[in-house]
């Protein structure tokens, strides 16, 4: 054997002892309350023809063609993805399965499994999805896995606005608004570091603004200021985010201990407008850069995502943020 093939083959064998490590599995579950019967939920999410409105991998392509066979749903969307869905008829009335087969963005397939349960309000809807991604993105199961997760959660919660129309209380108290592209002056802001949960900093983000307004009150500076939060790092398999919250100022200033200057220079950014409870905001995250890729546009890596909260956010309560992602010009 030639030293080059030699290592042609030592090379595929490193890597297939790579992939190996990794089984590929895909588990996803997400569940949520929907204000209606058990058997009006079923038979919305059984009509194959209906998904288009509330289908999470089709959010940025709603009005694309699709074709629905008998109990079988396909699309085939340039930038947005490919995929079908063959429903079979289950045993137990309140239940549903689906065989699901994705080839864009991600190849995998697996089984998905819908539950019904009556509960005080309506109908407690389990969406589960148990499958593999192909051999070679074995080494990306858990990124898949994450979308699949908030895929699962976007897609009940668009369900549950057709369901329930717009004055039902248990309706998602959230609306994404996708700008475009707009052109961010320079800002100056007043910060803070924060490394935590990233499931709890929307409870920790509202008394650490408050204590940010106190400080610079105690100065003597301005501080009504706009709160944002500077995402540096996200560690989606640990969950973990470190970040910058600060409160924007007018000018530069002295400012009190503990507390650092940051300047950002003037910039492009996509800007989706989210209104709603700060708890949905990873949901808003991930379709924003959803739409980053729909639309081919290429975040600058030299500056993070950040959002402005045009009202200081409360657990729980409706705000206004804008979800701004820098590009290159």
């Amino acid at each position: 054997m030639s030293p080059l093939l030699f290592a042609l083959a030592l090379a595929v064998m490193v890597l297939l002892v790579y992939m190996g490590r990794y089984s590929g599995r895909v588990r996803a579950e997400a569940a949520r309350v929907i204000a209606a019967p058990p058997e009006a939920v079923r038979a919305r999410v059984a009509d194959l023809a209906q998904w288009q409105a509330w289908n999470p991998w089709l959010e940025h392509a709603r009005d694309a063609r699709v074709t629905v066979d008998g109990e079988t749903l396909a699309w085939d969307v340039p930038e947005v993805g490919s995929a079908r869905v063959r429903q079979f008829t289950p045993a137990r009335p309140l239940t549903l399965r689906q065989h699901l087969d994705f080839a864009l963005p991600f190849a995998f397939r697996g089984r998905s499994d819908w539950h019904f349960e009556a509960v005080p309000g309506g109908t407690r809807v389990t969406w589960r999805f148990k499958g593999r991604v192909a051999f070679t993105l074995r080494a990306f199961a858990a990124t898949v896995q994450g979308a699949t997760a908030l895929d699962l959660r976007f897609g009940l919660d668009r369900l549950a606005a057709t369901l329930e129309g717009t004055t039902s209380a248990t309706t998602p108290a959230y609306t994404l608004n996708y700008t475009g592209v707009h052109a961010q002056p320079a800002r100056l802001s007043a910060q803070q570091a924060y490394r935590g949960p990233l499931d709890t900093l929307a409870s920790e983000l509202p008394p650490r603004v408050a204590e940010l307004r106190r400080q610079l009150g105690r100065a003597g500076l301005p501080a009504d200021g706009v709160a944002r939060v500077l995402y540096l790092k996200t560690q989606l398999k640990r969950r973990i985010v470190d970040c910058k919250i600060g409160i924007e100022l007018p000018a530069a200033a002295a400012l009190p201990d503990g507390l650092a200057a940051h300047e950002q220079p003037a910039h492009n950014a996509y800007v989706l407008r989210f209104d709603g409870p700060p708890e949905a905001l990873e949901l808003a995250w991930y379709q924003a850069m959803q739409r980053l890729r729909v639309e081919q546009r290429r975040p600058d890596p030299r500056l993070p995502p950040y959002a402005r909260y045009l009202v200081d956010a409360a657990p729980g309560q409706r705000g206004t943020v804008d979800l701004h992602l820098p590009l290159l010009r």
